[in-house]
């Protein structure tokens, strides 16, 4: 099966219902060395709005924290984010985060895909 939108190809898809608020872990595994992405939710009190903090931990892995997101609705991103080269094409994300009313678990649906080819230099 293939899915595609956009011109871009659905290589990774899910939805994962968080073990209360810890952080989720994905490990794409396709390549020697995996990709590793850690979803979380973070509150900042001196923050007065919501964001999202994308962070390089190491070569192969990056954090993702979803700061002040409200609760009950879903928010995501409206743009692709790219995240660079898995199997010599272009690495791409959009996802949607839903924290409980009662802030006592989250739900992460997310979408990685993979684009046009890349060249190796």
């Amino acid at each position: 099966m293939k899915i595609k939108s956009g011109g871009f190809e659905a290589v990774y898809h899910g939805r994962v219902l968080a073990y209360g608020m810890n952080p989720i872990e994905i490990i794409l595994s396709e390549e020697s060395d995996p990709l590793t992405f850690i979803f979380c939710i973070e509150h900042e009190s001196e923050r007065d709005d919501f964001m999202t903090n994308i962070e390089l931990v190491r070569y192969n892995e990056v954090r993702i924290a979803c700061v002040n997101f409200p609760r009950g609705k879903p928010i995501g991103n409206q743009d692709m984010i790219q995240l660079g080269v898995l199997n010599n094409r272009k690495l791409s994300l959009r996802y949607e985060v839903t924290i409980n009313y009662d802030a006592t678990s989250w739900t992460l649906a997310f979408t990685f895909f993979a684009g046009e080819g890349v060249v190796p230099i």
